[in-house]
């Protein structure tokens, strides 16, 4: 009995160190707490500002979504970004690049919005880690997974960010549909979104979760000869985050312009969070083992012991 009542109590001392073992050591809570993230990626062709186009995905089908913070002059941004991108070689991923808006004297990329998303979003946890809310390089994997810096946490930064992709989602959807669509006219660009037919995936004493969609204008390249990182070709560059309401509306946006060509694209995205109970995470407030518990347990062991002398 004795040997069995040890393993129990090993077993429950060692279960929050394996997980701290497994997460803590390669990213961080990207928002200060797990449940919360972020889902979608359904991208719009902008073209000319001409052609009309509608996508739709289950969501069982979504693509990752890895949100970076880079900057023309971050030597450092290259390593990770290539890092990133061969770890999303056979893995469907919609990347996003956030450049350094304020106070930069270098960088011609990114807007007030886009450095207002990732500080309401991300600043927080990253000044926990880093001293700052914007560090070039950081990424975040959809919405939940916070790497900073470039130097590996793992065996590699690639293996640090396909840990890290494979995760998947922790949405708590199961399923349903979402539709995304763009009409030109001389109002301007009007677009529409519904996520209404989304799965809960559960049934009774449900937790309360809040979505907000919002829709980002992203240029596939843009060439930038004087960054001083000596890239030239700067990659999914994020122009302006407009932030939205509801499961299912229009809007009438202004496209920002192409900094070259024609390849702007919208990319909807969905914050999602699940409501704190007691200042907890939903997932904090399951059952389990509290200290009380633990120091029960152990005082029991000498009765268990002279009960069987």
């Amino acid at each position: 009995m004795r040997s069995i009542l040890a393993v129990f109590l090993s077993a429950l001392l060692l279960a929050p160190m394996v997980t701290l073992a497994e997460t803590g050591t390669i990213w961080l809570d990207a928002r200060g707490q797990q449940d919360a993230g972020t889902f979608g990626g359904l991208t719009l062709p902008m073209g000319n500002g001409t052609v009309d186009s509608t996508t739709s995905a289950d969501y069982v089908d979504l693509p990752n979504i890895v949100e970076v913070y880079t900057a023309t002059w971050c030597v450092n941004c290259v390593t990770s970004e290539e890092a990133m991108s061969e770890a999303v070689e056979d893995v469907d991923a919609v990347l996003i690049h956030y450049h350094r808006v304020w106070i930069e004297p270098e960088d011609p990329f990114g807007s007030n919005s886009t450095e207002e998303r990732w500080v309401e979003h991300y600043g927080e946890s990253s000044k926990s880690v880093a001293g700052e809310e914007r560090i070039a390089p950081s990424l975040v994997v959809d919405g939940q997974r916070l790497h900073t810096g470039s130097r590996a946490k793992g065996a590699s930064l690639v293996d640090d960010y396909s840990q890290s992709l494979q995760v998947g989602n922790r949405a708590w959807f199961t399923g349903g549909a979402i539709d995304f669509s763009v009409s030109f006219s001389e109002n301007g660009a009007s677009f529409s979104w519904n996520f209404d037919n989304l799965d809960f995936s559960c049934a009774d004493d449900c937790p309360t979760q809040t979505t907000t969609p919002w829709i980002l204008f992203v240029e596939d390249t843009a060439n930038f000869q004087d960054g001083s990182n000596n890239l030239e070709d700067y990659l999914h560059v994020n122009h302006a985050a407009n932030q939205l309401s509801g499961t299912n509306g229009t809007v009438i946006l202004d496209v920002p312009e192409t900094w070259d060509g024609e390849d702007m694209k919208a990319v909807l995205l969905i914050d999602w969070e699940i409501e704190k109970e007691g200042g907890n995470s939903f997932h904090d407030s399951l059952p389990g083992v509290g200290m009380a518990t633990l120091l029960s347990l152990l005082a029991a062991a000498p009765l268990v012991r002279s009960r069987h002398q």
